[in-house]
Parts: C-alpha cells; structure tokens; sequence
C-alpha cells in the first residue's frame, strides 16, 4: 500500500506536466490572457520544480523524507486549490510556481523512501520499476484526461480534481510513511562521487534531451503538418507511452536480476533505432510513417528509465537517497528542457528536413549513451 501511496506522488507531479496543455486555449479565453500568459502556466511549474530538486533531495536527507513527502503533499494540494480558484492569469502562474514547489518535495522524496523502504537491492530495483511505470503512465493520461476534464467541466476541473486524490492521500501518507532510521540520522556516510553515479546520470539526462525532444516534434508533426486534432494525435501517440508505463515494471526485474547494464543495453539500442527512423518521414508521409519512432522511443525508454534511475541511486550510501534521486531528477528535467528547445528550433524553418536532422542527432546521443553505459555503470 505505501509504495501504491508513492506511485501516486509521482503520478501527480508527471500529470501537472502534461494535463495543462490541452486546457491552454480555455484558460486563454477564460481569463482573457495571452500566448505569453500561457505559455507561463506551463514555464511557472517546469522551472520551480527543476530548479528546487536538488534542494530538496538534500532537505529529505537532513530533515527527513517522511516530513519531505507529507509537505510536499500538502503543498501540492494547497497549490491546485488557488489554480482551480485564480480570477486572473497572474494568479493562475503564481499557484502553478507554488504546485511545482510541491512537486520538487514529492518527486526525490518519494523515490528517497523507496530507497529506505527497500534495502536489498533487487527489491528496490522492482520498486524503482513499478515507481517509473507510474510516472510514465501520467504521460498518456494527461491529455487524454484533461481533454475530457476539459470538455465535460472547464479549464479548472484539471486542476481541482487532485484536491479528492490529495485529500485521501495525504492520511494515508501520514500513517504509512515511516519515520527515518536512527542509524541514517546519527551516521552519515562520507560522500564519494564515482563514475558511476556520473555516468548513470549523464545517460539520464541524454534520454531525456532525446524524449522529451522527440515528443515535442512528433505532437507538432501530428498535429501542425498532418493537420490532426489535439485529442486524436493524444490518441496516436499510444504506442510511445504505452510501452513506457508497461515496461518499468519489466525493467525492474530485469534490473534485480541481472543489474542495471542489461536493460539499459536494450534501452538504448532500441532508441537509437527509433530515432533513426526519423530519417524515413518524408513530405507526403502519414501517421504510419512516426509510428516506428514512437515505438523504438516508447520501448526503448520503457527499459531505460527505472534501470538508469536505479543505477543512480544505488551508486550513493542510502543514506544520501534525497540527494541521488534530486540530482538524478534534476538532470532529466533540465537536460529534457533544453532538448525541447533544441528539438523544437531545429523543425521550426521546415519540418522534414529538421525530423531528418533529429533522427542523426538523437540516434548519435544514443549510442554516446551506450558507449558510456558500458564503461562507467
């Protein structure tokens, strides 16, 4: 039950990336703002809860990752009340700054309990895989369900409808997150940085640059080149999230049995291969043609994830968890920001020949993520 309580801190803090975008246009007529106001609904929670990750991760080890988790919670509820009650887009931004504040509490600390909760690696590399495969399946839900949120209650029902999973979770969280162990609060290990814990994370955030980019590019080919719906390209990228949400799981297995190289062997060679296939879409190609990148990514990201998280968190002393997890997240959220910016230039002139461009770059970042897998992890 506690790790299902933790599933769902990151499920929350994932959907708040994704679910807000298809409530854009409503929240642009509904408090008569402009592009520049939404764009800052989005920016205001990416840049809190990158920014305060690593602090974060570093306050649950001082102070506790039971008192880390419950504020993060708190916060985070608190946040999407005054989103779901703004009168005006000022408002609107400063909630949604807020909410990231409580994101960046709940993202490291969740997985820092984890990492308590489960002592024998091979247990805590399935929990990381289950953990991952929560995350992930925020990503296909978002919007989707903010699309029917959306149509059915308004722009504010997106952010309302965490106040009831808020209001359950939070007593739950309470009675089921254990206090820290006497042991981590009265020995702390001394800190060594080695190639793995380098490595791990470059590779993180490599796949980030490389995913989030590619999300980016294929939503505007779907929908800005092939003219599709919101809703209905949501509905054609399936078989990129999919794939990400039913092999963290996997990947934890595989990862306790066999150690994080192996899948993040297969990870990385599955995404260099998707990747590639960016280099078959031509201007009169269809949906069809994006489906072997989405399927190569969504795979290949699906074995990645939970093994590289785990590698990155198991080159540290347990008692150093907040501080692995928030360096690791921060790497993922600020290397898969830049990618969006440099994914998003590069087909910004002409889309072709800018996904043509992207299938060489990403499919090269790729293997310099394999090459490093195996030399330092």
């Amino acid at each position: 039950m506690l790790l299902a309580l933790l599933c769902v801190g990151i499920f929350l803090v994932q959907l708040d990336v994704t679910v807000v975008n298809v409530a854009l246009p409503s929240i642009r007529t509904g408090l008569d703002t402009s592009l520049a106001g939404q764009q800052w609904v989005v920016a205001g929670y990416m840049i809190t809860l990158a920014g305060l990750l690593l602090v974060c991760g570093w306050l649950g080890d001082r102070i506790g990752h039971r008192r880390v988790v419950l504020t993060g919670l708190a916060v985070f509820g608190l946040a999407s009340l005054g989103c779901g009650a703004a009168t005006n887009i000022e408002l609107l931004v400063a909630a949604r700054a807020v909410q990231g504040v409580g994101a960046a509490l709940l993202l490291p600390g969740t997985l820092a309990v984890i990492t308590d909760l489960y002592v024998d690696s091979g247990s805590r590399a399935r929990a990381v895989g289950i953990w991952a495969g929560a995350g992930a399946l925020a990503l296909p839900s978002g919007p989707l369900l903010g699309g029917a949120l959306v149509s059915g209650l308004g722009w504010r029902a997106v952010f309302l409808i965490n106040l009831p999973i808020i209001a359950v979770g939070l007593p739950l969280a309470w009675r089921l997150v254990p206090h820290a162990q006497k042991t981590h609060q009265q020995a702390r290990t001394r800190l060594r940085i080695g190639a793995d814990f380098i490595g791990a994370n470059v590779i993180a955030g490599l796949m980030n640059f490389v995913g989030l980019g590619t999300v980016l590019v294929l939503t505007l080919y779907l929908q800005e080149h092939l003219a599709h719906k919101a809703f209905q390209a949501g509905l054609e990228l399936i078989p990129l999230f999919l794939p990400l949400a039913i092999l963290g799981p996997v990947s934890g297995r595989i990862t306790a049995r066999y150690g994080p190289r192996l899948p993040m062997t297969i990870g990385l060679a599955l995404g260099a291969i998707g990747s590639a296939g960016l280099l078959a879409v031509r201007d009169d190609s269809g949906y069809a043609a994006v489906v072997p990148v989405e399927l190569g990514l969504g795979l290949g990201m699906g074995f990645l994830t939970a093994a590289v998280v785990h590698a990155a968190v198991a080159s540290l002393p347990p008692d150093r968890a907040g501080l692995a997890s928030g360096v690791n997240n921060t790497c993922r959220q600020a290397v898969g920001a830049l990618g969006v910016a440099v994914y998003g230039a590069t087909v910004s002139q002409h889309m072709v020949s800018g996904l043509h461009t992207l299938g060489w770059i990403g499919s090269g970042l790729w293997l310099v993520g394999l090459a490093t897998t195996w030399l330092a992890v």
